[in-house]
Formats: C-alpha cells, sequence, structure tokens
C-alpha cells in the first residue's frame, strides 16, 4: 500500500478477505484466520481510523469461544418450561444450534440433521446431544413452533436475552452451528451444515484420544 499508489490492491485484497473469511454467509467463513488479520488491520496505519475501530471490534468479537476454548455457558428455558444451562447437557458432544424456526435456513439445516443417520445414531446411543436455542424475543411463536424439533432433541429459548445482550457468542447470523466436546470445549466454531455433518466421523477419533 506504501509503494502502490495507482490502484486499489489493498483495498480489494481486504474486501475479498472480509467477504470470504467473515461473512456469515460465506461457505469458507474461519473467525480463527480472520482473526490475526482483522488485529493487524486494527493497528495498520494504511487504514483509515474509523475501519480500525471496526477492525478492532471484530478482533475482539472473534475472541469469543475460540476452537479449543471452553464455550461460554448460559441458562435457557425448555420447552417443558424447565430452567437448563448448557452445561447441565451431559454428552460426550453437544451440536450446539442457534435457530429460529421461522427462519427458512434454519429450518433446511434442520431438516439436514434430522435425516442424517450419524446423528440419529449418535444421539441414540448418547454419543451427542443436540441442544437449539432461540436467542430472539418472540418466545410466543417460538413455544408455538417448538413442537416441530425432534423430541430427542434439547430446546430451548433465551429467557432473559443474555445471549444477544451480553454478547456471549458472536452470532451474526442465524443458523449458527458449534460443535463441543464432553468438557464443552469448541471443536468446530459458527460451521456450516456440511463440514459439521463431514466431521462426525471424527468424532470417534477424538473421543478414544
Amino acid at each position: 500500500e506504501s509503494a502502490d499508489t495507482s490502484t486499489n490492491v489493498f483495498e480489494c485484497l481486504a474486501g475479498y478477505i472480509s467477504k470470504y473469511l467473515y461473512d456469515p454467509n460465506s461457505p469458507v467463513r474461519n473467525e480463527d484466520l480472520y482473526r490475526p488479520y482483522a488485529a493487524a488491520m486494527a493497528a495498520s496505519e494504511f487504514v483509515p481510523e474509523g475501519l480500525r475501530q471496526a477492525y478492532f471490534y471484530e478482533d475482539r468479537m472473534c475472541a469469543l469461544n475460540c476452537v479449543g476454548a471452553p464455550a461460554a455457558d448460559f441458562t435457557f428455558t425448555d420447552r417443558n418450561g424447565r430452567k437448563r444451562s448448557l452445561y447441565s447437557v451431559k454428552a460426550a458432544f453437544t451440536l450446539l444450534f442457534f435457530t429460529n424456526p421461522l427462519c427458512p435456513s434454519c429450518r433446511e439445516i434442520t431438516e439436514e440433521i434430522m435425516s442424517d443417520e450419524n446423528v440419529g445414531d449418535r444421539i441414540r446411543s448418547g454419543n451427542l446431544s443436540v441442544v437449539s436455542v432461540y436467542i430472539d424475543r418472540e418466545t410466543d411463536k417460538w413455544k408455538e413452533l417448538s413442537s416441530e424439533y425432534p423430541e430427542e432433541w434439547v430446546c430451548g429459548y433465551d429467557q432473559s436475552y443474555k445471549i444477544r445482550r451480553d454478547m456471549l457468542y458472536n452470532i451474526r447470523a442465524i443458523p449458527s452451528l458449534y460443535l463441543l466436546d464432553r468438557d464443552k470445549k469448541v471443536i468446530m466454531k459458527d460451521a456450516p451444515i456440511e463440514k459439521v455433518l463431514g466431521f462426525l466421523p471424527a468424532l470417534d477419533i477424538i473421543e478414544n484420544n
């Protein structure tokens, strides 16, 4: 950027990196790869002050629930009206699914998860628990539609709106999927459903190690 005064290569590259690694609709999004880039841009003299602040914020958000770190715990109300917490769900692995029953993409992913035999087998064996959590405010609509989720899933809503209010997770769009281990450490973060389902066979190796 300091040497090139006739083109906008720097700006183009910045746009591409943000588009592919951080856009919530990108199939190759990866906050752990994007974070060091955002940190560098936040400190760069070649980035306008306003954009540096935006990159600083993105760096801070990407630091939440990194792969290998414990996922943030939270409480929710399940469809039977009971208060539960993420860490109270006992399973070798947990698929945390931030969703909305009115969201078409969420419905598609719900159907993909339900139709995957590997997921069904793991749920029945106790190896995997799917925790579906609604994080928006229209709880009456969620209660009306919550029966559409499989009975074997743990389903609930954030009764205090704490997940969004306190930014416990960097949920920029729903659906959003996290795969957690037995200790609720993050294995996959905001991952596309194709990557999650493709990774499930590797869980046996992780558990045995």
